[in-house]
């Protein structure tokens, strides 16, 4: 009998993908956590981290970009922004919540000066689990991320987040910055199970410095079925705390009342329920800020921390685990462009 029960254990452990199918639906909602240490911003010789933390009820994951700073020396050096990736995964056991190594990130990405960014130098090697065998995928597609120039993918979506804030007002006041993010067929692999295909994203995303908030028009392929997601993340005071903002992310789905441009701007309350009714995406993400610096962007001089620690949720309605997973693995890796300067 004991001879048995030991041959019977790797089954129970290692409970293969149907399980996971057979068991209680799993909640669409990913804890997000990034630490962010910026001393470029005050030396451009130095190095950047990000320590990104995810997890929800099927899998943890932790991984670290560290980022060197694109800039220009002697006038005429040029030196392309580039981040390494590392980490690793694990799968939680449904029978006793138990880590199961599973996932190795590798790789890296370079930001040239025109902000193009390939996403095929990323990949994830998947360890041995069980009946599963060993295996890697590479992440595939392009970003175009802001360096030093706008990218003209979100050029469109730019001039319609400036034309919606000049209305009813003189232009010539209006603060014109803006920071960009484009993906073109991003896709981001499966964080390690097999009923997890990944999830190909395109897209434009602007930070509109006059109304310090991203706004965002995205479509999400996940295992061939399509999530088009639009809306905004207004980055505000968390109130009645210093040092501390946040960003309150909506994400909807199309629906009857919100087929427009005009769900870009859907406003959002901090001391409400910001997130009771639509379908789609949503998160609070709480930044704790410290060690201050002043910095000069696109010519304005501005304070920002270069300290940043940074937790929240992501709370998926009417959207899969998985989609919101891929959302938030895909914002950890743009931590730069979102937590940094």
């Amino acid at each position: 009998m004991a001879l048995k029960s030991l041959y019977l254990l790797p089954l129970l452990v290692l409970a293969p993908a149907a399980a996971f199918a057979q068991a209680a639906p799993i909640p669409p909602n990913v804890t997000f956590a990034v630490a962010a240490t910026m001393p470029t911003l005050k030396d451009s010789s130095r190095k950047d981290t990000f320590a990104v933390t995810l997890g929800d009820a099927q899998v943890k994951s932790q991984i670290e970009l560290t980022c060197s700073a694109g800039h220009t020396s002697l006038l005429i050096m040029r030196e392309d922004k580039a981040c390494a990736v590392a980490g690793n995964g694990s799968i939680v056991n449904p029978a006793n919540q138990a880590l199961l190594p599973r996932t190795q990130y590798a790789g890296g990405y370079v930001v040239k000066s025109d902000g193009s960014t390939d996403g095929s130098t990323l990949s994830i090697n998947y360890l041995a689990l069980g009946k599963v065998p060993p295996s890697t995928a590479a992440f595939s597609g392009s970003m175009n991320l802001k360096p030093e120039i706008t990218s003209t993918g979100a050029a469109a979506l730019a001039s319609t987040v400036l034309a919606k804030i000049n209305t009813g007002g003189d232009a010539a006041l209006i603060d014109q910055r803006v920071d960009t993010v484009d993906l073109s067929r991003l896709f981001v692999p499966s964080a390690g199970l097999p009923s997890d295909q990944g999830c190909t994203w395109s897209g434009n995303m602007v930070f509109a410095y006059q109304t310090e908030s991203w706004f965002m028009d995205l479509t999400a392929n996940c295992a061939d079925k399509e999530y088009v997601l639009k809306g905004n993340m207004p980055w505000t005071d968390s109130p009645g705390v210093d040092a501390q903002t946040q960003y309150d992310l909506t994400l909807t789905l199309p629906s009857a009342d919100a087929t427009s441009d005009d769900a870009l701007f859907a406003s959002s309350d901090a001391n409400s329920d910001l997130f009771s009714a639509a379908d789609g995406i949503s998160a609070q993400i709480i930044m704790k800020e410290s060690k201050y610096v002043t910095v000069d962007i696109d010519g304005v001089p501005t304070e920002t921390p270069s300290q940043v620690d940074a937790s929240g949720t992501f709370t998926g309605t009417n959207v899969p685990v998985e989609v919101v997973r891929s959302l938030a693995t895909l914002f950890g890796l743009l931590s730069s462009n979102l937590f940094g300067a």
